[in-house]
């Protein structure tokens, strides 16, 4: 695996029952709360728990680019977990689960992702820095926004997005 290959996790700690933040993110209506980022959906699976949905998202990290991205969902365990294909500008997978820690829900996220646009990949041995600053400029942006929206705390100290490269093979 080279440079282009990413890999995030994050763990917000959200005031609010997990059943209220599943709803939110369980129906990828996102652009009310989180700048730069629209999500519609273009085709629904037939299990009736969102498996199957698929998603066409537009993900602007900063002015110089956008991400364009086709989502699918291809495990989802209400209130629980949802797990994800992503195919387009980035390929992987990624993975949400949501845990209640009282009143609070703790949300874990883990994304595992590579550039599939050439100028990324080419460029990644030197802008791969750049992309992982802009990523986790866009996830503060989301956190901050589903805060405000909710007009709920965010636990201190509960959001972090540590940078790791996956082991080369």
């Amino acid at each position: 695996m080279g440079d282009s290959v990413y890999r995030f996790e994050h763990v917000w700690r959200v005031d609010r029952d997990k059943e209220r933040l599943w709803a939110m993110i369980a129906d990828f209506r996102y652009d009310g709360w989180w700048p730069n980022v629209e999500i519609e959906r273009i085709a629904t699976g037939a299990s009736g728990d969102g498996s199957g949905n698929a998603y066409a998202s537009v993900f602007r990290p900063c002015a110089l680019y956008a991400l364009k991205l086709c989502v699918v969902v291809v495990e989802s365990r209400p209130p629980t977990a949802i797990a994800l294909r992503v195919a387009g500008d980035l390929e992987g997978h990624a993975v949400v689960r949501l845990h209640g820690a009282g009143r609070a829900t703790e949300v874990h996220f883990l994304m595992e992702l590579a550039t599939k646009r050439k100028w990324m990949s080419a460029l990644a041995p030197l802008l791969r820095p750049v992309f992982v600053r802009s990523h986790r400029r866009m996830m503060a942006a989301g956190v901050a926004g589903l805060a405000a929206y909710l007009d709920a705390d965010i636990v201190p100290g509960s959001v972090h997005a540590p940078y790791r490269r996956l082991a080369r093979g």
